[in-house]
Order: structure tokens, then sequence, then C-alpha cells
């Protein structure tokens, strides 16, 4: 089965949700004797690389293949059949202007041209039929993101007591301005990730007596995972994908103001504080059992698959 990987999200980004994802697709494709893997890398041969992301890739399959892109690109070929992976809708939401128009474009042409739609979350799929409501519902695959082994508990890690905050601070829908509310609320020191490696991560959520997640909107919510394999209680924003990750036993609050959502979220702080938390902690490493970046290579190379039929 031949697969055509466009890598083109590595050149457009260094972190970030969609190279994760990304990047753990590729290592289990790479090892796949099953499949004949062609990647398409950007990296070192680009000096304008920005562009090249609205161009049609400059290469012709010999064979009937699968083109999956890592960000909105299609290879309009005979004989290709093109998957595109939608990770969520924020341009539509919280974008304007000239960004937002051509992005628009962009995700347009994929998904006109694309086979097969993979979505990572049900609420995603959702806002792809409400913003192309022509799109044929079938074309649509729900596959759930995983997370990494790299995120476990860690024993000989003392508690430091922090709120954790993990995302762009500087978004507004992230809402780090609610965690920085319960922060002063608390009196406790909130602490950002940014630019750390899985390994710190790992150790800030066993550090960390809590992840505070209070987004608006999340494709997915992929910290929300690493922090419950992690061993760290979660408080998120009932919205968007959260309740579809965080499980049922996760902590939500939602409220039409940030500072109601900070004074919820203060008062669970303080429960955190005066209580044993072991048993949300292993009701956490449960939920997060249910994702695996296995199943979700499984699950996508099953798409490849039957579009090679």
């Amino acid at each position: 089965m031949n697969v055509i990987a466009d890598n083109i999200i590595f050149s457009l980004q260094r972190f970030g949700g969609i190279s994760v994802v990304w990047n753990e697709l590729l290592q289990r494709a790479r090892a796949d004797k099953d499949l004949t893997l062609k990647e398409l890398d950007y990296r070192q041969t680009m000096p304008y690389r920005q562009m090249e992301r609205y161009r049609i890739p400059d290469y012709t399959a010999e064979t009937p293949s699968v083109f999956h892109s890592s960000y909105f690109r299609v290879l309009p070929q005979e004989g290709v059949c093109n998957v595109t992976t939608v990770h969520d809708l924020t341009y539509h939401y919280y974008r304007k202007g000239l960004p937002k128009a051509v992005h628009l474009w962009e995700e347009a042409r994929a998904l006109r041209y694309s086979e097969v739609v993979i979505c990572i979350s049900e609420n995603t799929k959702r806002d792809v039929l409400r913003f192309y409501p022509r799109l044929q519902e079938e074309r649509l695959h729900v596959i759930y993101n995983g997370v990494s082994d790299e995120f476990y508990p860690i024993p000989s890690v003392e508690k430091r007591g922090y709120l954790l905050y993990v995302g762009n601070t500087a978004v507004d829908y992230k809402r780090y301005d609610v965690a920085q509310e319960v922060a002063r609320r608390t009196g406790l020191p909130l602490v950002t990730a940014s630019g750390v490696t899985r390994e710190q991560l790992n150790t800030m959520y066993n550090e960390a007596l809590c992840l505070l997640y209070p987004s608006d909107y999340e494709g997915f919510g992929l910290p929300i995972l690493e922090a419950q394999k992690a061993g760290c209680p979660v408080i998120a924003q009932n919205a968007s994908s959260i309740p579809e990750v965080i499980g049922e036993q996760g902590w939500m609050v939602k409220h039409d103001t940030p500072q109601r959502m900070a004074a919820e979220m203060t008062d669970i702080v303080k429960q955190l504080q005066s209580r044993s938390t072991q048993e949300l902690i292993i009701a956490g490493m449960e939920n997060a059992k249910r994702f695996s970046w296995d199943k979700t290579y499984e699950q996508t190379k099953d798409v490849y698959r039957q579009l090679m039929k």
C-alpha cells in the first residue's frame, strides 16, 4: 500500500498539537512493513516555506497512492486518494481579515478534493458539518488522538503544589486570564509550560497540584490526557471537545463570564488542597487508557486500506 505523507506542518511550527499528532503517525508508518511510505519534507529545501503551504506539492505519484497531508494540502492526480485531517475550526470562530480568508480558502480546497476527512473529535466533526453543510457526512471519520507513554507518575518527584497552565497565553479563547485569576484568588504560584521537552513537561505534571484548562474551544485537548496519565488532576471548562476527552469523572466548570469561571475553579482548587486526590488521580489515569497512539494509527491505516480497495 503506497502512502505519501506530506510533512508541511514541520515547516510551519516547531511545537504544537498538530506536530505532535503527525510525528506519532509518522513514527508508526515508518516501521509499518505494510506501507511503502514516501515523505515530502520541506525543512531543508524550501526557503520560502510559508508560501509552500498554499501550493500543490511538486510530486508525481507513479502508482495508486493515498496522499495524506499534515496541513490542508492535496495532490489532485489520477490514481491518488486524498485524506485531510481537521484538528479544529478555530479560524472560523476566532480569526479575522486576510489571514482568515486565506486559511478558509486553503481549508475548503482540501475538503473539496479529499475522499476522506478525518476529524479528531465528534465536536470537530459537528463543526465541519456546520461550516460545510454540503460535505457528505459519510466522508467524515472520527479518529481520536492518543497520549504518549512518556507521561507517567514519578513516585520520587515531590509535589510542589503549583497550578499548571499548558497552552498559548496570547490567544484569548485559551483563557489564560482565568488561570491567572485562579492563582490570584488562591495565592498559589501559576507555572506556564512553553517550549519544554516531554520529559520536562511530565515532571511539571507530577509536581503540580493540578492542571488548569479553562479553554473555550479545543479540537481535542491533548494536555488533559497528558496530565491525567501523569497523575495530575485536571480542572477544565465544559466546552467544545473537552467532555469527550476528560471522561465522566473529570472536573469541569461552565460559566458565562471569566470571573465566575475563575471563582468555581478556585473552589475546586481549595477542595484539592484539603482532601486526598488519590481517587481522582486513579480515575484520570483510567480515563487516559481509552486513548493511545497505536489505536489512532491503526484506525488511520484502516482509512488508507478502504481507499486503496
